[in-house]
């Protein structure tokens, strides 16, 4: 069986073990479920990293922010509805 070491802030532990504790299940225990169902199910849905077009938008953001390439602004929402079908 394979040991897994993580570091962590202790407030952030005591917090989850409180939380845990409150459904009777250890840190150790909810850890070994997480992993398991990671193995055979794969990330949940709501769990994932950019992928290339999002990390192209947010780049067109940091852009925009920065002022390097100002983004189109629409002043109604046919304007917006037009420019997002584009």
């Amino acid at each position: 069986m394979a040991r897994i070491e993580v570091r962590i802030d202790d407030d952030v532990k005591e917090k989850a073990v409180a939380e845990l504790t409150k459904h009777q299940i250890t840190l150790s225990a909810f850890v070994k479920a997480q992993v398991a169902t990671v193995a055979t199910d794969g990330l949940p849905r709501y769990y994932s990293m950019p992928n290339v077009e999002q990390n192209k938008a947010i780049q067109e953001i940091a852009d925009d922010i920065k002022g390097k390439k100002k983004l189109p602004g629409a002043t109604n929402s046919d304007e917006l509805e037009r420019q997002l079908g584009d």
